[in-house]
């Protein structure tokens, strides 16, 4: 019996290497800690959610991660000769810098864990820039204008090393500053790298095309938009770790007036949105769509024919909606949840990113990509 359960295992483990990121390599993993777990083998359990973290983080399953991450550090503190807490410190911060997307995990618990990254880093004589820019995208997340600033600066003088992150990813979180500050220019400047295809990583240009949407267009450089649309969407359209960027572009298809396209994209991943663990990613969603409602409105269209996932609460047998009816849904939702943070942060960024659509809707004007 126990030679079939550790095949089991293997055999579960060796599917889930061949798979691409998502839903069934992130299942197949946890089927294989769940026989381990059973028959109580603790180091192999280890080892499996070690896997299970890099699936859950790159196939769009945080929550996952942060469990497979909660139960090694566990271990970790329990028997640190067994358990090397230095193995984990990667995965600690991709851990730890999506804990503000949960708002019911506390501003406490979140500047606890910043701590555990910053006390584990100094053991190793390392990691300094890396607990900053932690740091730094924890308070830029939140609102707290003032100390992001303060870390922004910090940050980027730090010296690198073994534990920094790779310069693309470094050079990508940068661009969010930039774009924040209306700073187009200055963050269309600093992707060419990327942009250019010299510079790549395991989520970047993912991220990047996205990011550069709004600054291309505020810039009326709309051909180079376009070109990040086409590029970027095809890149993040069958991943949902990936939610947030949709968003993105589905809020460039509004603005630019391809109304049926982006009718199409909330179409296809209404359904991420819905189960979709982050609630960051899903406000950044809902935000975009409501915005996309809204001006499928203001183009006169009183109902629109969509095939919604069975699970959406306003779902329709036959595929009418009332885009009043479903631009106010999608706007409750991200409304909903801005409170949340709001309430945890203490500050109204999220309320603020919400109105940003009133901004939006003065801005758009057409740009057929066909």
């Amino acid at each position: 019996m126990m030679g079939d359960w550790h095949q089991q295992v293997e055999a579960l483990r060796a599917q889930a290497g061949e798979l691409p990121e998502g839903d069934a390599k992130v299942r197949a993993l946890e089927e294989a800690v769940r026989l381990v777990d059973v028959h109580g083998d603790v180091p192999l359990g280890y080892e499996l959610r070690d896997a299970l973290i890099d699936a859950a983080t790159f196939g769009g399953y945080p929550d996952k991660a942060l469990v497979a991450f909660a139960w090694c550090r566990g271990q970790q503190k329990k028997d640190p000769q067994r358990f090397d807490p230095e193995d984990m410190l990667w995965k600690q911060k991709w851990v730890v810098g999506r804990l503000d997307e949960f708002p019911h995990i506390s501003r406490k618990q979140i500047a606890d864990a910043l701590d555990d990254v910053e006390q584990g880093f100094a053991k190793m004589d390392a990691g300094k820039r890396a607990a900053l820019k932690l740091r730094y995208q924890m308070a830029r997340d939140m609102g707290d204008t003032a100390e992001a600033e303060r870390l922004w600066e910090a940050w980027l003088v730090a010296p690198r090393d073994h534990l920094t992150d790779c310069r693309v990813c470094e050079l990508d979180d940068e661009l969010d500053h930039h774009v924040d500050k209306g700073e187009w220019e200055q963050a269309i400047q600093k992707a060419k790298p990327i942009l250019d295809g010299r510079q790549s990583c395991a989520e970047i240009p993912h991220l990047t095309l996205g990011t550069l949407l709004y600054p291309f267009f505020k810039l009326e450089r709309m051909k180079e938009a376009r070109d990040c649309h086409m590029r970027g969407y095809a890149m993040v359209a069958k991943n949902r770790e990936f939610l947030s960027t949709v968003g993105e572009h589905l809020e460039f298809l509004a603005l630019t007036g391809n109304l049926a396209r982006g009718l199409t994209l909330l179409e296809k991943h209404l359904g991420w949105a819905l189960e979709h663990a982050s609630y960051r990613d899903r406000f950044s969603f809902y935000t975009a769509s409501a915005f996309l409602l809204g001006q499928v409105v203001t183009d006169g269209r009183d109902e629109v024919s969509l095939r919604l996932p069975r699970a959406f609460p306003m779902h329709a047998v036959d595929g009418g909606y009332g885009t009043r009816a479903l631009k106010d849904w999608l706007e409750s939702q991200a409304r909903d949840i801005a409170g949340r943070f709001d309430a945890r942060n203490g500050t109204k960024r999220f309320t603020g990113l919400l109105a940003r659509n009133e901004v939006l809707a003065g801005e758009a004007r057409l740009f057929p990509l066909d």
